[in-house]
Parts: C-alpha cells; sequence; structure tokens
C-alpha cells in the first residue's frame, strides 16, 4: 500500500526554543519541526487547554523563535494536539501570517537541513 505525502511543503527536524505568546501568558516550547506550512512543538501540557477564539473557531496565536541568530515570528492556527503526558504536550501548527523576510529564512533553514 502506498501513502501518498500529502504536505505542501518538505519538513525537517529541528530542536529550536521557541515561545507561544497567547494573549498575556508566554509558554516556553520546543520546536520539533518545521516547514513552510507549519511547525510542530511540544510544551507543557496546559497547551492542549487554550481557548478557541470566539471569532474563528480555532485555537490562535503567536510563535516566536530564532534561527541563524534571526528573531522571527509567525501567527499560528493548531491544526492537531495531543497530550503525551499529564505536564506534556505536541501541538501542530498551521502558519496563517507571516512576513516575506520570515518565509525566506525558514525557506533557506529547510533547504539546508533536508536529508533525502
Amino acid at each position: 500500500m502506498v501513502h501518498d505525502e500529502r504536505r505542501l511543503y518538505p519538513r525537517v527536524v529541528t530542536n529550536l526554543g521557541a515561545q507561544v505568546q497567547f494573549g498575556e501568558d508566554i509558554f516556553p516550547v520546543e520546536m520539533v519541526n518545521l516547514s513552510l506550512g507549519g511547525f510542530l512543538i511540544e510544551g507543557c501540557g496546559r497547551l492542549v487547554d487554550l481557548p478557541k477564539s470566539p471569532v474563528t473557531g480555532a485555537i490562535e496565536f503567536g510563535l516566536s523563535f530564532e534561527i541563524e541568530n534571526q528573531k522571527l515570528t509567525s501567527q499560528c492556527r493548531v491544526v492537531y494536539k495531543r497530550r503525551l503526558s499529564v505536564d506534556k504536550a505536541a501541538l501542530g501548527l498551521k502558519i496563517i501570517d507571516m512576513d516575506e523576510s520570515t518565509q525566506r529564512v525558514i525557506d533557506t533553514y529547510v533547504r539546508n537541513n533536508l536529508s533525502y
């Protein structure tokens, strides 16, 4: 049986530190992988309990991180969430807003770290 890759963009494994900014709250997280389409992050168990926006019906927040000594930010929507343990959760994020310079940095990082 063949599994088609449904991703629009290649992703690479990382171990980058990042911060989720949800309203006034900031949560330190680890970025497990990234692509031009989104991220997989892991952090405290409270992440799975973040409330949905009454406007969009989705969980959305800012994600700040650093690549190659450049501080980057992206607005993200949670598309996947999983509790890994009592105090650890994983969130799959779709990028909903990001400036062009951030896109270029991520694209370069992904291309430089792809392994076939």
